[in-house]
């Protein structure tokens, strides 16, 4: 079964899917520092060039990559921002209200706002640098199944589980411990990626969408993937990681497509 006959089965481009997939021989897959990193890298290798001069121009010398995790490390000091990694849309619903699920802000609202200030080249350089860091990190929290769908338990974070024998839960499992699980390196993913990009003809139909439609297509992984295939038990190993994991790189490469064509599109030459 090739990749897109199974996305497609899965729900990921249309058609939803309840059941588990056999899988062939598992390949290598708020993300942890490890996927943001590797998104912003993947992202800054297709910046065309006028986007990379004002890259240059906002964040000095910092990169897309060093500046990824800057979201969460403000967090503590500007908890005003804390609903913006996310929106709790449950997974018995299937369209975006923002009156229910994003009334005093959300991942959807916050980027779509810092949008906007980036591409107002007449705004000041310290606020569409600011506004810079918010856009990687957040197209790449909009990524994550579980900063979009869940079931009334905080994103998955009171789904308690056991992931090889240790406990942990279903949130991080997804932000760090699946991705880690693949046991390739940063640079080792981000080769991968770019490979994929390098050689996918569907390109243009992935940058096509709003922050609304990709934050809809997180729920839908969420509600089709991310919770049925959770064993009864909540003992979780490596036949879990074997049933997700061209889910979880498909959201990589997608945050990274979507991401460069963003960055693309205000700061670039197109």
């Amino acid at each position: 079964m090739n990749r897109i006959a199974l996305l497609l089965l899965l729900g990921v481009i249309g058609v939803p899917a309840t059941s588990a997939v056999a899988t062939p021989t598992p390949a290598p897959f708020r993300w942890g520092r490890l996927g943001h990193r590797v998104i912003a890298r993947v992202a800054a290798s297709q910046l065309d060039k006028a986007a990379k001069e004002q890259v240059r121009y906002l964040l000095g010398n910092e990169t897309l990559a060093s500046v990824a995790t800057w979201g969460d490390e403000v967090r503590k000091e500007r908890p005003e921002t804390g609903n913006w990694h996310y929106i709790d849309i449950p997974i018995t619903d299937s369209v975006y209200r923002p009156e229910r699920y994003c009334p005093d802000g959300c991942v959807i609202e916050a980027l779509n706002t810092q949008l906007a200030i980036l591409a107002n080249r007449g705004g000041s350089r310290a606020e569409r640098a600011e506004a810079l860091k918010w856009v990687v990190h957040l197209v790449e929290d909009l990524h994550q199944p579980l900063h979009v769908g869940e079931r009334g338990d905080q994103g998955g974070n009171d789904v308690k589980l056991t992931w090889q024998g240790q406990p942990s839960n279903l949130h991080r499992l997804w932000d760090s411990q699946l991705l880690e699980a693949s046991g390739l390196d940063e640079n080792a993913w981000v080769a991968r990626l770019e490979r994929e990009i390098a050689h996918r003809g569907d390109l243009l139909q992935v940058r096509m969408g709003t922050p609304e439609r990709w934050a809809m297509e997180s729920h839908a992984v969420s509600r089709d993937v991310v919770y049925p295939f959770l064993p009864q038990s909540l003992e979780v190993g490596r036949q879990y990681y074997e049933q997700v994991h061209v889910i979880l790189e498909d959201r990589l490469f997608r945050a990274s497509v979507r991401l460069a064509s963003l960055l693309n599109g205000v700061l670039g030459g197109r």
